[in-house]
């Protein structure tokens, strides 16, 4: 009788368990949504020092994020395939939005390569780069996530033709780093304005088709 009740209390207990993990996922996937949410919506920016601390931050949000949604989906379902598919899924969202792109500015590129055609085109027809002011234009919404502060800048020009540029980090007081678009093979003198340091445009890592990662120094 006694282990009888021991083994009805054990059930009880591992059942009480399932019950509370349930609920705190129902309740922790949604708050860890909410703040991915609040993060992408806010656009900080990367200035100076901020550089090293919001990507790697805005990344452990989005894996905590991501972590208890395929827990979560995993112990509702029972199903190891839906819970990869669905970690698939949350990973490539991951891999779009997250911006590390002032770390390895080539794959970043690479992976985003039609939002940056997106823009290239924007600046072909003039929608994009039309603006003097000195931090530029607002990119539209869905790019805005191509630059820091979300804008787009005219930084410089070649045969009236003008240097687009999309800030990956500013700097205190002055300079930046980031992505630059002409329409055209810049002269080996083409020198341009990082928000207060000149820079070559050529002394910068060509990307292709007119798109350069230039820093302060090239």
């Amino acid at each position: 009788m006694a282990d009888d009740v021991a083994v009805s209390n054990t059930g009880t207990t591992k059942a009480a368990i399932v019950q509370r993990l349930r609920l705190f996922g129902w309740i922790a996937v949604p708050l860890a949504w909410l703040v991915v949410a609040r993060i992408e919506l806010a656009d900080v920016q990367n200035a100076s020092l901020l550089l090293f601390v919001i990507p790697p931050f805005e990344a452990a949000v989005w894996l905590i994020a991501v972590a208890l949604t395929v827990l979560l989906t995993y112990r509702l379902s029972k199903s190891r395939s839906a819970a990869l598919v669905v970690a698939t899924i949350l990973l490539v969202a991951f891999g779009w939005f997250t911006n590390w792109g002032p770390f390895q500015p080539a794959s970043y590129w690479i992976t985003h390569r039609w939002a940056f055609d997106a823009v290239a085109d924007g600046v072909r027809d003039g929608r994009i780069g039309a603006s003097r002011e000195y931090y530029g234009e607002l990119l539209p919404r869905h790019l805005r996530d191509l630059s820091t502060n979300g804008r787009a800048a005219v930084v410089g020009s070649q045969d009236d033709k003008p240097v687009v540029f999309l800030p990956q980090w500013l700097g205190i007081p002055d300079d930046a780093g980031g992505y630059v678009y002409l329409d055209a093979t810049p002269r080996s003198d083409l020198s341009v304005d990082l928000f207060g340091v000149p820079v070559r445009v050529s002394g910068g890592q060509e990307l292709g088709d007119g798109w350069w990662y230039v820093l302060p120094g090239d």
